[in-house]
Protein backbone atom coordinates (compact mmCIF):
# COMPACT_ATOMS: atom_id res chain seq x y z
CA UNK A 1 0.00 0.00 0.00
CA UNK A 2 0.97 3.59 -0.57
CA UNK A 3 2.85 5.92 2.46
CA UNK A 4 0.48 8.29 2.43
CA UNK A 5 -2.58 6.22 3.18
CA UNK A 6 -4.32 7.03 6.71
CA UNK A 7 -3.62 3.77 9.08
CA UNK A 8 -4.31 3.05 12.92
CA UNK A 9 -3.51 0.70 15.18
CA UNK A 10 -5.56 -1.58 17.44
CA UNK A 11 -4.78 -3.15 20.55
CA UNK A 12 -5.16 -6.45 21.22
CA UNK A 13 -3.59 -8.30 23.73
CA UNK A 14 -0.70 -7.28 26.15
CA UNK A 15 0.77 -10.53 28.15
CA UNK A 16 4.03 -10.67 30.22
CA UNK A 17 7.11 -12.81 29.30
CA UNK A 18 6.62 -16.30 31.20
CA UNK A 19 8.38 -18.95 31.60
CA UNK A 20 8.48 -20.46 28.09
CA UNK A 21 10.69 -16.93 27.13
CA UNK A 22 13.66 -19.02 29.76
CA UNK A 23 13.35 -22.24 27.92
CA UNK A 24 15.46 -22.60 24.71
CA UNK A 25 14.01 -24.37 21.74
CA UNK A 26 10.14 -22.83 22.47
CA UNK A 27 8.54 -21.28 19.80
CA UNK A 28 6.08 -18.13 19.99
CA UNK A 29 3.97 -17.41 17.11
CA UNK A 30 2.52 -13.70 16.47
CA UNK A 31 -0.81 -13.64 14.56
CA UNK A 32 -0.93 -9.76 14.78
CA UNK A 33 1.77 -7.13 14.81
CA UNK A 34 3.47 -7.03 18.44
CA UNK A 35 5.43 -4.94 19.95
CA UNK A 36 8.11 -6.54 23.02
CA UNK A 37 9.18 -4.56 26.18
CA UNK A 38 12.14 -5.98 28.03
CA UNK A 39 12.11 -4.38 31.47
CA UNK A 40 14.68 -7.16 32.89
CA UNK A 41 17.26 -9.53 31.80
CA UNK A 42 18.65 -10.58 28.65
CA UNK A 43 17.86 -13.59 26.15
CA UNK A 44 19.58 -14.51 22.86
CA UNK A 45 16.20 -14.91 20.40
CA UNK A 46 15.89 -16.23 16.25
CA UNK A 47 13.43 -14.16 14.59
CA UNK A 48 12.22 -15.34 11.70
CA UNK A 49 15.73 -16.53 10.96
CA UNK A 50 18.01 -13.48 12.50
CA UNK A 51 19.89 -14.45 15.79
CA UNK A 52 18.61 -11.47 18.42
CA UNK A 53 20.39 -10.40 21.43
CA UNK A 54 17.91 -8.66 23.37
CA UNK A 55 18.23 -7.38 26.82
CA UNK A 56 17.05 -5.06 29.64
CA UNK A 57 15.34 -1.25 28.35
CA UNK A 58 14.95 -2.88 24.66
CA UNK A 59 11.72 -2.15 22.49
CA UNK A 60 11.52 -5.08 19.58
CA UNK A 61 8.74 -4.26 16.95
CA UNK A 62 7.77 -7.90 15.18
CA UNK A 63 5.15 -7.80 11.74
CA UNK A 64 2.37 -10.40 12.43
CA UNK A 65 3.09 -13.97 11.58
CA UNK A 66 6.52 -13.42 13.23
CA UNK A 67 8.06 -16.79 14.74
CA UNK A 68 10.52 -16.04 17.90
CA UNK A 69 12.26 -19.46 18.96
CA UNK A 70 14.38 -18.77 22.74
CA UNK A 71 17.63 -19.92 21.60
CA UNK A 72 19.15 -18.15 25.16
CA UNK A 73 16.97 -17.79 27.98
CA UNK A 74 19.18 -16.25 29.85
CA UNK A 75 19.74 -16.07 33.89
CA UNK A 76 19.12 -12.61 34.43
CA UNK A 77 15.45 -12.45 35.41
CA UNK A 78 14.39 -12.13 31.44
CA UNK A 79 10.98 -9.83 32.04
CA UNK A 80 8.86 -8.04 30.38
CA UNK A 81 5.70 -7.80 28.65
CA UNK A 82 4.56 -8.26 24.64
CA UNK A 83 1.54 -6.35 23.10
CA UNK A 84 -0.37 -7.37 20.11
CA UNK A 85 -2.13 -4.82 18.03
CA UNK A 86 -3.47 -5.09 14.27
CA UNK A 87 -3.30 -2.39 11.90
CA UNK A 88 -5.87 -0.46 9.53
CA UNK A 89 -5.92 1.76 6.69
CA UNK A 90 -8.77 4.30 7.33
CA UNK A 91 -10.54 5.79 3.49
CA UNK A 92 -12.77 8.52 5.20
CA UNK A 93 -14.24 10.05 1.69
CA UNK A 94 -15.60 5.87 1.19
CA UNK A 95 -16.15 5.37 4.86
CA UNK A 96 -14.45 2.17 4.65
CA UNK A 97 -11.68 0.57 7.20
CA UNK A 98 -10.02 -2.50 5.76
CA UNK A 99 -7.11 -4.10 7.30
CA UNK A 100 -3.42 -1.92 6.65
CA UNK A 101 -0.37 -4.34 5.55
CA UNK A 102 1.97 -2.56 8.12
CA UNK A 103 5.67 -2.98 8.44
CA UNK A 104 8.30 -2.10 10.50
CA UNK A 105 10.09 1.44 9.64
CA UNK A 106 13.00 -0.24 9.26
CA UNK A 107 11.91 -2.34 6.57
CA UNK A 108 13.47 -5.53 7.50
CA UNK A 109 10.74 -8.31 9.79
CA UNK A 110 11.68 -6.54 13.04
CA UNK A 111 13.40 -3.58 14.50
CA UNK A 112 14.99 -2.87 18.03
CA UNK A 113 15.00 0.21 20.04
CA UNK A 114 17.00 0.91 22.95
CA UNK A 115 14.66 2.95 25.90
CA UNK A 116 15.73 4.90 28.50
CA UNK A 117 15.29 5.20 32.33
CA UNK A 118 13.13 7.60 32.61
CA UNK A 119 10.95 5.95 29.37
CA UNK A 120 10.99 3.05 31.35
CA UNK A 121 9.93 4.01 34.81
CA UNK A 122 6.93 6.12 32.70
CA UNK A 123 5.88 3.12 30.97
CA UNK A 124 5.72 0.88 34.29
CA UNK A 125 3.09 2.97 35.55
CA UNK A 126 0.86 1.67 32.90
CA UNK A 127 1.19 -1.95 34.29
CA UNK A 128 1.71 -0.68 37.88
CA UNK A 129 -1.59 1.12 38.79
CA UNK A 130 -4.76 -0.62 39.88
CA UNK A 131 -7.30 -1.47 36.58
CA UNK A 132 -10.18 0.71 36.35
CA UNK A 133 -14.14 -0.88 36.42
CA UNK A 134 -14.83 1.49 33.21
CA UNK A 135 -14.02 -0.69 30.63
CA UNK A 136 -13.93 2.86 28.55
CA UNK A 137 -11.08 3.60 30.79
CA UNK A 138 -9.16 0.43 29.86
CA UNK A 139 -9.42 0.80 26.27
CA UNK A 140 -7.89 3.93 25.77
CA UNK A 141 -5.23 2.96 28.16
CA UNK A 142 -4.17 -0.30 26.04
CA UNK A 143 -4.52 2.00 23.00
CA UNK A 144 -2.57 4.47 24.73
CA UNK A 145 0.47 2.11 25.36
CA UNK A 146 0.48 0.98 22.12
CA UNK A 147 0.85 4.35 20.25
CA UNK A 148 3.37 5.82 22.97
CA UNK A 149 5.56 2.26 22.06
CA UNK A 150 5.15 2.72 18.02
CA UNK A 151 6.23 6.22 18.71
CA UNK A 152 9.38 5.14 20.05
CA UNK A 153 9.63 2.95 17.24
CA UNK A 154 9.40 5.51 14.92
CA UNK A 155 11.49 8.12 16.77
CA UNK A 156 14.61 6.31 16.10
CA UNK A 157 14.17 6.58 11.99
CA UNK A 158 14.94 10.40 12.52
CA UNK A 159 18.29 9.65 14.97
CA UNK A 160 20.26 8.94 12.20
CA UNK A 161 23.75 9.97 11.97
CA UNK A 162 25.32 12.23 9.81
CA UNK A 163 25.84 10.11 6.67
CA UNK A 164 29.95 10.19 6.85
CA UNK A 165 29.78 9.36 10.01
CA UNK A 166 27.81 6.17 8.99
CA UNK A 167 30.26 5.20 6.55
CA UNK A 168 33.46 5.26 9.17
CA UNK A 169 31.63 3.16 11.04
CA UNK A 170 30.82 0.78 8.14
CA UNK A 171 34.55 0.86 7.85
CA UNK A 172 35.24 0.07 11.29
CA UNK A 173 32.94 -2.65 11.48
CA UNK A 174 34.86 -4.24 8.09
CA UNK A 175 38.18 -4.28 9.57
CA UNK A 176 36.74 -6.06 12.60
CA UNK A 177 35.35 -8.64 10.58
CA UNK A 178 37.81 -8.66 8.27
CA UNK A 179 41.58 -7.87 9.86
CA UNK A 180 43.37 -11.13 9.19
CA UNK A 181 43.53 -10.14 5.68
CA UNK A 182 45.25 -7.57 3.73
CA UNK A 183 43.60 -3.88 4.19
CA UNK A 184 44.32 -0.94 2.58
CA UNK A 185 43.38 2.68 3.06
CA UNK A 186 41.81 2.98 -0.59
CA UNK A 187 40.07 -0.04 -0.11
CA UNK A 188 38.51 1.34 3.40
CA UNK A 189 37.86 5.12 1.73
CA UNK A 190 35.95 3.00 -0.84
CA UNK A 191 34.02 1.19 0.97
CA UNK A 192 32.98 4.82 2.75
CA UNK A 193 32.68 6.25 -0.49
CA UNK A 194 34.76 9.42 0.04
CA UNK A 195 38.20 10.00 -1.05
CA UNK A 196 41.13 8.54 0.99
CA UNK A 197 42.23 11.88 2.36
CA UNK A 198 38.93 12.79 3.69
CA UNK A 199 38.94 9.67 5.10
CA UNK A 200 41.70 9.66 6.91
CA UNK A 201 41.02 13.12 8.09
CA UNK A 202 37.69 12.40 9.38
CA UNK A 203 38.38 8.78 10.93
CA UNK A 204 41.61 10.51 12.71
CA UNK A 205 39.29 13.51 14.08
CA UNK A 206 36.65 10.35 15.48
CA UNK A 207 39.44 8.15 16.72
CA UNK A 208 42.77 9.94 17.23
CA UNK A 209 44.65 7.88 14.80
CA UNK A 210 44.98 7.27 10.98
CA UNK A 211 42.77 4.06 10.09
CA UNK A 212 45.70 2.04 9.24
CA UNK A 213 47.11 2.66 12.74
CA UNK A 214 43.76 2.02 14.15
CA UNK A 215 43.87 -1.56 12.35
CA UNK A 216 47.82 -2.17 13.31
CA UNK A 217 45.87 -1.91 17.04
CA UNK A 218 42.80 -3.88 16.76
CA UNK A 219 44.74 -6.72 15.71
CA UNK A 220 47.79 -6.55 18.24
CA UNK A 221 44.85 -6.82 20.66
CA UNK A 222 43.45 -9.85 18.84
CA UNK A 223 47.19 -11.46 18.67
CA UNK A 224 47.43 -10.82 22.81
CA UNK A 225 44.57 -13.07 23.04
CA UNK A 226 44.96 -15.61 21.22
CA UNK A 227 48.99 -15.66 22.84
CA UNK A 228 47.01 -15.78 26.12
CA UNK A 229 43.95 -17.89 25.43
CA UNK A 230 45.42 -20.33 22.80
CA UNK A 231 47.89 -22.66 22.32
CA UNK A 232 49.45 -21.39 19.06
CA UNK A 233 52.81 -20.39 17.87
CA UNK A 234 53.77 -16.30 17.52
CA UNK A 235 54.02 -17.48 13.35
CA UNK A 236 50.58 -19.05 13.42
CA UNK A 237 49.31 -15.49 15.46
CA UNK A 238 50.90 -13.37 13.15
CA UNK A 239 49.20 -14.51 10.63
CA UNK A 240 45.71 -15.20 11.92
CA UNK A 241 45.79 -11.64 12.64
CA UNK A 242 46.74 -9.93 9.34
CA UNK A 243 50.82 -10.07 9.54
CA UNK A 244 52.31 -11.77 6.71
CA UNK A 245 55.92 -11.35 8.23
CA UNK A 246 56.66 -12.75 11.24
CA UNK A 247 59.16 -10.36 11.90
CA UNK A 248 57.37 -7.16 11.35
CA UNK A 249 54.54 -8.49 14.29
CA UNK A 250 56.87 -9.05 16.58
CA UNK A 251 58.63 -6.20 16.26
CA UNK A 252 54.96 -4.30 16.11
CA UNK A 253 53.75 -6.22 18.91
CA UNK A 254 57.17 -5.04 21.14
CA UNK A 255 55.94 -1.12 20.35
CA UNK A 256 52.90 -1.70 21.15
CA UNK A 257 52.76 -3.45 24.64
CA UNK A 258 56.44 -3.37 25.53
CA UNK A 259 57.87 -6.75 25.25
CA UNK A 260 58.03 -9.64 22.64
CA UNK A 261 54.86 -11.76 21.78
CA UNK A 262 57.06 -14.83 24.01
CA UNK A 263 57.40 -12.75 27.02
CA UNK A 264 53.98 -11.27 26.87
CA UNK A 265 52.06 -13.80 29.36
CA UNK A 266 54.20 -13.23 32.57
CA UNK A 267 53.66 -9.67 32.30
CA UNK A 268 49.85 -10.17 32.43
CA UNK A 269 49.41 -9.48 35.93
CA UNK A 270 51.16 -6.51 36.13
CA UNK A 271 48.88 -5.09 33.07
CA UNK A 272 46.22 -2.61 33.77
CA UNK A 273 43.17 -4.42 33.64
CA UNK A 274 39.22 -3.14 33.81
CA UNK A 275 37.00 -5.31 35.31
CA UNK A 276 33.33 -5.25 33.95
CA UNK A 277 31.92 -7.15 37.37
CA UNK A 278 32.71 -6.39 40.87
CA UNK A 279 32.60 -10.73 40.84
CA UNK A 280 35.36 -10.47 38.18
CA UNK A 281 37.33 -8.11 40.27
CA UNK A 282 37.13 -9.71 43.92
CA UNK A 283 37.79 -13.12 41.86
CA UNK A 284 41.13 -11.53 40.88
CA UNK A 285 41.88 -9.57 44.07
CA UNK A 286 41.86 -13.02 45.84
CA UNK A 287 44.18 -15.11 43.39
CA UNK A 288 47.22 -11.56 44.39
CA UNK A 289 45.96 -10.14 40.94
CA UNK A 290 44.65 -6.17 41.58
CA UNK A 291 43.09 -5.20 38.70
CA UNK A 292 42.93 -1.14 37.68
CA UNK A 293 39.45 -0.65 37.94
CA UNK A 294 36.09 -2.21 38.33
CA UNK A 295 32.49 -1.44 36.70
CA UNK A 296 29.83 -0.86 39.39
CA UNK A 297 26.15 -0.28 40.02
CA UNK A 298 26.23 1.52 43.01
CA UNK A 299 22.71 0.33 44.08
CA UNK A 300 24.13 -2.87 43.71
CA UNK A 301 27.47 -3.52 45.56
CA UNK A 302 27.52 -5.15 48.62
CA UNK A 303 29.64 -2.44 51.29
CA UNK A 304 32.03 -5.46 51.84
CA UNK A 305 32.73 -5.15 48.19
CA UNK A 306 33.29 -2.06 48.63
CA UNK A 307 35.76 -1.75 51.51
CA UNK A 308 37.82 -4.36 49.51
CA UNK A 309 37.96 -2.31 46.09
CA UNK A 310 38.97 0.34 48.68
CA UNK A 311 41.70 -1.77 50.25
CA UNK A 312 43.16 -2.38 47.12
CA UNK A 313 43.06 1.19 45.64
CA UNK A 314 40.88 -0.23 42.75
CA UNK A 315 39.01 2.30 40.79
CA UNK A 316 35.02 2.34 40.88
CA UNK A 317 33.46 3.21 37.67
CA UNK A 318 29.89 3.82 38.62
CA UNK A 319 27.34 2.95 36.07
CA UNK A 320 23.71 2.57 36.44
CA UNK A 321 21.63 -0.68 36.32
CA UNK A 322 22.40 -2.89 33.01
CA UNK A 323 24.51 0.00 31.50
CA UNK A 324 27.98 -0.14 30.49
CA UNK A 325 29.82 3.20 29.48
CA UNK A 326 32.21 2.71 26.87
CA UNK A 327 33.99 5.85 26.78
CA UNK A 328 34.22 5.93 30.51
CA UNK A 329 36.33 2.81 29.84
CA UNK A 330 38.29 3.89 26.92
CA UNK A 331 39.14 7.04 29.28
CA UNK A 332 41.05 4.67 31.91
CA UNK A 333 43.16 3.32 28.58
CA UNK A 334 43.27 -0.54 29.61
CA UNK A 335 45.57 -3.18 28.93
CA UNK A 336 43.07 -6.14 29.54
CA UNK A 337 39.04 -5.94 29.58
CA UNK A 338 37.72 -9.28 31.78
CA UNK A 339 33.99 -9.68 31.92
CA UNK A 340 31.19 -10.87 30.15
CA UNK A 341 29.01 -8.16 27.51
CA UNK A 342 25.43 -7.33 27.71
CA UNK A 343 25.44 -7.60 24.20
CA UNK A 344 27.39 -8.32 21.20
CA UNK A 345 27.70 -4.30 19.83
CA UNK A 346 29.09 -3.38 23.46
CA UNK A 347 31.71 -6.42 23.01
CA UNK A 348 32.70 -5.48 19.20
CA UNK A 349 32.83 -1.51 20.93
CA UNK A 350 35.19 -2.60 23.54
CA UNK A 351 37.37 -4.87 21.60
CA UNK A 352 38.57 -1.77 19.78
CA UNK A 353 39.85 -0.40 23.55
CA UNK A 354 41.83 -3.50 24.24
CA UNK A 355 42.20 -7.44 24.11
CA UNK A 356 39.06 -9.09 25.86
CA UNK A 357 38.89 -12.35 28.05
CA UNK A 358 34.82 -13.05 27.87
CA UNK A 359 33.08 -16.16 28.07
CA UNK A 360 33.17 -16.52 32.14
CA UNK A 361 31.08 -18.52 34.10
CA UNK A 362 28.70 -16.53 36.77
CA UNK A 363 29.51 -19.01 39.48
CA UNK A 364 31.75 -17.97 41.97
CA UNK A 365 33.65 -21.90 41.41
CA UNK A 366 34.09 -21.70 37.76
CA UNK A 367 35.04 -18.18 37.97
CA UNK A 368 37.67 -18.94 40.12
CA UNK A 369 39.76 -21.77 38.28
CA UNK A 370 38.96 -20.08 34.96
CA UNK A 371 40.39 -16.85 35.76
CA UNK A 372 43.49 -19.06 37.82
CA UNK A 373 43.84 -20.66 34.90
CA UNK A 374 44.72 -17.72 32.81
CA UNK A 375 46.88 -15.79 35.07
CA UNK A 376 48.48 -18.72 36.24
CA UNK A 377 47.18 -19.26 39.83
CA UNK A 378 46.17 -22.20 40.32
CA UNK A 379 47.42 -23.33 43.49
CA UNK A 380 45.77 -20.27 45.18
CA UNK A 381 42.66 -21.02 43.39
CA UNK A 382 42.71 -24.42 44.78
CA UNK A 383 43.27 -23.33 48.42
CA UNK A 384 40.41 -20.49 48.38
CA UNK A 385 38.14 -23.12 46.49
CA UNK A 386 39.04 -26.06 49.41
CA UNK A 387 38.52 -22.81 52.22
CA UNK A 388 34.90 -22.57 50.60
CA UNK A 389 34.16 -26.44 50.50
CA UNK A 390 35.03 -26.41 54.64
CA UNK A 391 32.52 -23.40 55.18
CA UNK A 392 29.98 -25.32 53.07
CA UNK A 393 30.27 -28.40 55.04
CA UNK A 394 30.40 -26.82 58.42
CA UNK A 395 27.16 -25.19 57.47
CA UNK A 396 25.52 -28.89 55.87
CA UNK A 397 26.43 -29.87 59.72
CA UNK A 398 24.61 -27.71 60.90
CA UNK A 399 21.46 -28.34 58.70
CA UNK A 400 21.76 -32.07 59.00
CA UNK A 401 18.29 -32.23 60.79
CA UNK A 402 16.77 -30.02 57.74
CA UNK A 403 17.80 -32.09 55.04
CA UNK A 404 16.95 -35.21 56.77
CA UNK A 405 13.05 -33.98 57.34
CA UNK A 406 12.65 -32.86 53.86
CA UNK A 407 11.61 -29.60 55.28
CA UNK A 408 11.31 -27.65 52.33
CA UNK A 409 12.97 -24.22 51.62
CA UNK A 410 11.63 -21.50 48.90
CA UNK A 411 13.42 -18.13 47.70
CA UNK A 412 10.73 -15.87 46.74
CA UNK A 413 11.91 -12.89 44.33
CA UNK A 414 9.21 -9.88 44.68
CA UNK A 415 9.55 -7.83 41.50
CA UNK A 416 8.19 -4.63 40.28
CA UNK A 417 6.27 -6.85 38.31
CA UNK A 418 5.63 -9.73 40.02
CA UNK A 419 6.78 -12.90 41.92
CA UNK A 420 9.29 -15.40 41.14
CA UNK A 421 10.74 -18.16 42.97
CA UNK A 422 15.13 -19.44 42.82
CA UNK A 423 15.00 -22.73 40.46
CA UNK A 424 16.75 -25.84 42.01
CA UNK A 425 18.80 -26.32 38.91
CA UNK A 426 20.97 -23.12 38.66
CA UNK A 427 24.05 -21.31 39.76
CA UNK A 428 24.81 -18.76 42.54
CA UNK A 429 22.35 -18.99 45.57
CA UNK A 430 20.48 -21.81 44.23
CA UNK A 431 23.67 -23.96 43.52
CA UNK A 432 24.46 -23.10 47.48
CA UNK A 433 20.64 -24.22 48.81
CA UNK A 434 19.99 -26.54 46.48
CA UNK A 435 23.14 -28.75 45.48
CA UNK A 436 25.62 -27.66 48.33
CA UNK A 437 23.54 -27.81 51.38
CA UNK A 438 21.38 -30.42 49.87
CA UNK A 439 17.85 -27.91 50.85
CA UNK A 440 14.79 -29.39 49.51
CA UNK A 441 12.41 -26.75 47.16
CA UNK A 442 9.15 -27.57 47.54
CA UNK A 443 7.73 -30.03 44.71
CA UNK A 444 5.31 -27.94 42.79
CA UNK A 445 8.45 -25.54 41.62
CA UNK A 446 10.80 -28.56 41.22
CA UNK A 447 10.06 -28.07 37.39
CA UNK A 448 11.06 -24.36 37.08
CA UNK A 449 14.75 -24.85 34.62
CA UNK A 450 15.13 -20.76 34.97
CA UNK A 451 16.86 -18.81 37.36
CA UNK A 452 14.09 -17.24 38.76
CA UNK A 453 10.93 -18.83 37.76
CA UNK A 454 7.72 -16.77 37.53
CA UNK A 455 5.11 -17.18 40.26
CA UNK A 456 1.63 -16.68 41.04
CA UNK A 457 0.21 -16.04 44.33
CA UNK A 458 -2.08 -19.48 43.38
CA UNK A 459 1.42 -21.26 43.00
CA UNK A 460 3.01 -20.22 46.21
CA UNK A 461 0.04 -21.73 48.09
CA UNK A 462 0.69 -24.89 46.69
CA UNK A 463 4.50 -24.58 47.21
CA UNK A 464 3.55 -23.58 50.77
CA UNK A 465 7.33 -23.79 51.74
CA UNK A 466 8.52 -24.79 55.61
CA UNK A 467 10.85 -22.03 55.28
CA UNK A 468 10.39 -19.04 52.90
CA UNK A 469 13.53 -16.37 52.40
CA UNK A 470 11.92 -13.05 50.49
CA UNK A 471 13.95 -11.30 48.32
CA UNK A 472 12.44 -7.54 47.68
CA UNK A 473 14.41 -6.57 44.39
CA UNK A 474 16.09 -3.55 44.14
CA UNK A 475 16.04 -1.95 41.05
CA UNK A 476 16.70 1.12 39.23
CA UNK A 477 13.30 3.14 38.06
CA UNK A 478 11.29 0.79 39.66
CA UNK A 479 9.85 -0.33 43.32
CA UNK A 480 8.67 -3.35 44.43
CA UNK A 481 6.79 -2.04 47.69
CA UNK A 482 3.41 -1.49 46.19
CA UNK A 483 3.63 -5.88 45.09
CA UNK A 484 5.41 -6.10 48.93
CA UNK A 485 2.55 -4.97 50.28
CA UNK A 486 0.13 -7.09 47.69
CA UNK A 487 1.55 -9.79 49.10
CA UNK A 488 1.39 -9.39 53.15
CA UNK A 489 -2.27 -9.00 52.24
CA UNK A 490 -3.16 -11.95 50.27
CA UNK A 491 -5.11 -14.53 51.73
CA UNK A 492 -2.28 -17.12 50.40
CA UNK A 493 0.52 -15.24 52.34
CA UNK A 494 -1.60 -15.31 55.44
CA UNK A 495 -2.47 -19.14 54.78
CA UNK A 496 1.26 -19.96 54.85
CA UNK A 497 3.25 -22.61 56.97
CA UNK A 498 6.26 -20.55 57.08
CA UNK A 499 4.32 -17.53 57.85
CA UNK A 500 2.45 -19.16 60.59
CA UNK A 501 5.42 -20.44 62.13
CA UNK A 502 7.30 -17.17 61.74
CA UNK A 503 9.74 -18.73 59.25
CA UNK A 504 10.04 -15.88 57.13
CA UNK A 505 12.96 -14.30 56.11
CA UNK A 506 14.05 -11.52 53.97
CA UNK A 507 17.27 -11.19 52.64
CA UNK A 508 19.07 -8.62 50.64
CA UNK A 509 19.34 -8.10 46.49
CA UNK A 510 23.22 -6.69 46.79
CA UNK A 511 24.28 -9.88 49.36
CA UNK A 512 22.54 -12.94 47.97
CA UNK A 513 22.26 -11.76 44.25
CA UNK A 514 25.01 -9.68 43.54
CA UNK A 515 27.28 -10.65 45.99
CA UNK A 516 27.45 -14.25 46.18
CA UNK A 517 31.41 -14.30 45.50
CA UNK A 518 34.48 -15.81 47.66
CA UNK A 519 33.86 -13.59 50.91
CA UNK A 520 29.83 -13.25 50.18
CA UNK A 521 29.55 -17.17 50.47
CA UNK A 522 30.71 -17.23 53.91
CA UNK A 523 27.87 -14.31 55.05
CA UNK A 524 25.50 -16.02 52.87
CA UNK A 525 25.77 -19.28 54.20
CA UNK A 526 25.77 -16.84 57.80
CA UNK A 527 21.97 -15.87 57.28
CA UNK A 528 21.26 -19.33 55.73
CA UNK A 529 22.36 -21.10 59.60
CA UNK A 530 20.73 -18.45 61.47
CA UNK A 531 17.83 -18.64 60.05
CA UNK A 532 16.94 -22.23 59.17
CA UNK A 533 18.86 -23.14 63.01
CA UNK A 534 17.71 -20.61 65.12
CA UNK A 535 14.18 -19.19 63.90
CA UNK A 536 15.11 -15.77 63.86
CA UNK A 537 12.75 -13.38 62.47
Amino acid sequence: MLNNIEWMAQWKSTKPLTDQWMTAGKLHHFPSHALLLILDGRAIWNINGHRVQVSYGELVAVQENTVIEVIEGGNLDLAGWHVQFDTYAMFPDRGEVVKYEWHVPSGDTYQKVKLTGGTLASLSQHWSEEGSPNPNVVHVGNQLLVYELLQHVYRELLEEEPTVEQSILRTVDYMQQHYEQVITRKQLAEIAGISPWHYSRKFSERYGKPPLDYLAHYRIYRAQEELLLSTATSQDIAKKTGFEDAHYFSRRFKQLTGVSPRNYAQTLPQRKIVCLSPLCAEVLIHLGVIPHAVVVTPLLLPEHLRELFDMHQVKMMEVSQYELDVEQIRQVQPEWIVGNFWTEEIKQKLRTIAPIITGLNNDVEALLHQLASVFHREDTAHKLHMQMKLEVNAAKQQQQHLVQSSSTVMVLRVEPFGYRYLGGHSNGVSHLLYEQLRLTLPQPLQSGEAWFNPCSLDLLAKANPDYLFVEKRVMQHFSAQENMKKLVESSQWNDLKAVKNNRVFLVDTRLWVDGRGIIGQQMILNEIVNSLVTNVW
